[in-house]
């Protein structure tokens, strides 16, 4: 009696013989080191929420490309409604067998086709820590949130949802430097960072954007529920004490946002960050510790040692 394998039970086994999973790894810019297991025996890759290999970036057609696996066991990849595929460097005409090492291009976005096993994994999701973390604070970079930035404007324009951007910085870091020396300065970085990591939701979007700056995306959210956001971070700050080597000192924020409606499609991911950040200094000039545009705080003591 001969029984034959599903497409799913050769993939599995070939999973299992091999000790290694097929997958795609993004090797341009936008989204570098990223690991996409394939996990199914029929995928789509496309920038639609729906596709097996959710991919919003630039050129990327909502079902680009479709990869199955066949009976033999190997991969192959076809475009769909006559979108470009490069592979290899020569134009994609037809569904076409990928091998190990084969290099693939979908609109702005560069892949390889490899088998990894868990150890591969772990290594590339390190090196892709590396890429998109802050060392110090552990956030994401500012390279990390440039990309974000210009897909959270394209979902928010696509979805017809609102979209905020928030400008934070220390108010007087020099100061902090200069007169309580590096080592403190940086724990005051940290130290912030695990603040603010809390006052965010999970889908929110938290990054370092250099020196003493910080950057939020609040995505779906009221223009009132943003400006009482920034009010809180501004007082929670405020209220607290910044301990470390014998040092209790008390610091303060200022805060620059601006909050977008998602239909506007004149105002584009570049204004967002230049309205923010306008409004950033004009918090400086209003006297720092305080939000724009809202109402200042209540005036704070900075760098007063806590008895």
């Amino acid at each position: 009696m001969v029984f034959a394998l599903s497409d799913k039970e050769v993939f599995l086994l070939k999973s299992a013989v091999k000790e290694a999973f097929p997958c795609l790894i993004i090797t341009s810019e936008e989204g570098l080191g990223t690991v996409c297991r394939l996990t199914a025996p029929k995928m789509i890759i496309g920038s639609d929420e729906d596709a097996g290999l959710f991919l919003p970036m630039r050129g990327v057609d909502r079902h680009h490309a479709e990869l199955q696996l066949d009976d033999s066991g190997a991969w192959r990849i076809n475009s769909r409604r006559d979108n470009l595929i490069i592979q290899n460097g020569a134009l994609l005409t037809d569904l076409t067998l990928l091998e190990d090492g084969d290099r693939l291009e979908l609109g702005s976005v560069s892949f390889k086709f490899r088998y990894f096993d868990e150890e591969d994994e772990r290594y590339h999701a390190a090196l892709r820590q590396l890429a998109i973390r802050d060392g110090l604070t552990e956030l994401y970079n500012v390279r990390f949130f440039a990309d974000a930035l210009v897909k959270e404007h394209e979902y928010s324009f696509r979805k017809q949802s609102s979209l905020a951007l928030l400008f934070m910085d220390i108010d007087h870091f020099k100061l902090v430097n200069d007169r309580f020396g590096h080592a403190y300065g940086d724990f005051v970085l940290k130290e912030l960072a695990m603040l603010l990591t809390t006052k965010i939701r999970g889908y929110d979007l938290l990054a370092r954007y250099g020196g003493e700056e910080f950057v939020f995306l609040v995505r779906e959210e009221t223009e009132t529920a943003v400006q009482e956001l920034a009010q809180r971070i501004c007082k929670d700050v405020q209220n607290h004490v910044f301990n470390h080597a014998g040092i209790r000192a008390k610091l303060t924020v200022s805060i620059g946002y601006f909050w977008w409606d998602g239909k506007d499609r004149n105002t584009t991911s570049e204004d967002l960050l230049r309205l923010a950040d306008d409004n950033l200094y004009k918090a400086k000039d209003a006297g720092r510790n305080c939000v724009v545009p809202s109402y200042p705080l209540a005036e704070a003591e900075t760098l007063d040692p806590v008895s």
